[in-house]
């Protein structure tokens, strides 16, 4: 194969690798790095070559991912406050129910419900569930049995169902929860938030000690709302509220003096109502609202503009 052949063929295999790897480590940069490390070691193979392409750079860029995770535990446990995935902006190009598939595996709630599995867990999970790998492929990726991660992704599987974490609703109630949202911040009143906030809701804000943020998570209606109206509301009265897409899914970014200050994401009951709201605050998970990066891009078709 020529140098020209196989950087043609990694280009084909580009799509699948990112998705793994940012749903694997919730983290632009990490995935890029993974990604670009699986791409120095498939231009610098020699022959034989391996008769699946995509199948053997996924196993490298899988184990690749899987060195990182090990690498950056010790990071996430120092992280100041609580920590959330790195939202990616995505474009709303899909047709309405191909957007609400590809942001059932993209959704901060969806990534964070991740972090709670092993890594092979959630690797076998994500190969198989999302990316339709055989487990004969997954078990060379993770050196393990076929049968060993079968019940890995079973496992976490059960989990994620018995979570409802990967229920988005359609993209119209997406965006009417938005507005209400917008409409208690604008107005001080939890009358907006009533039928729009499940009684069990819990807020969680990311700053990784580098923005003002609370630290802990809030829970339940009445904690939540009075937070949303009081301390939200006026925090961001000089801002701009806008709705853009982001990991699949409709948020809200909050810009003030055309800087983005926070980003807003729900995760979903299966009734409709918000059960989560995701802040994050963080400014270097938000400079992709900023700079308008376009060269990230999930399997899926979904292209971060």
């Amino acid at each position: 194969m020529t140098p020209d052949a196989k950087a043609a063929e990694f280009e084909l295999a580009r799509p699948q690798l990112v998705g793994v790897a940012y749903r694997l480590l919730g983290s632009v940069s990490e995935a890029e790095d993974a990604v670009q490390d699986t791409a120095v070691r498939w231009l610098a193979l020699d022959p034989p070559m391996p008769e699946q392409p995509v199948a053997w750079m996924t196993t490298v860029c899988t184990n690749r991912c899987l060195d990182i995770l090990r690498s950056s535990h010790r990071k996430k446990t120092d992280y100041i406050g609580p920590w959330l995935p790195e939202s990616i902006a995505t474009s709303d190009t899909a047709d309405a129910a191909q957007s609400v598939e590809m942001a059932s595996s993209l959704s901060t709630a969806f990534l964070l419900m991740l972090e709670r599995l092993t890594a092979r867990e959630r690797a076998a999970y994500l190969l198989h569930d999302i990316f339709d790998m055989p487990f004969d492929q997954i078990a060379e990726s993770l050196n393990l049995t076929s049968a060993n991660c079968r019940q890995l992704a079973a496992r976490a599987r059960r989990m994620i169902t018995r979570e409802n974490a990967r229920f988005v609703p359609d993209r119209a109630r997406q965006t009417e929860l938005l507005q209400g949202f917008s409409r208690a911040l604008e107005t001080g009143s939890a009358d907006h938030l009533v039928h729009i906030l499940s009684k069990d809701v819990d807020l969680r804000a990311d700053s990784g000690g580098k923005a003002t943020a609370i630290r802990h998570v809030l829970e339940g209606f009445n904690a939540v709302a009075g937070f949303v109206t009081r301390v939200l509301g006026q925090a961001w009265s000089d801002s701009t509220l806008s709705m853009r897409h982001a990991n699949g899914q409709q948020v809200l970014l909050v810009r003030r003096a055309q800087e983005a200050v926070a980003l807003v994401a729900f995760g979903y009951g299966p009734d409709g109502s918000v059960q989560s709201i995701f802040i994050h605050r963080n400014p270097e998970k938000l400079r992709v609202f900023e700079e308008h990066h376009a060269s990230f891009r999930p399997a899926g078709g979904l292209v971060i503009n």
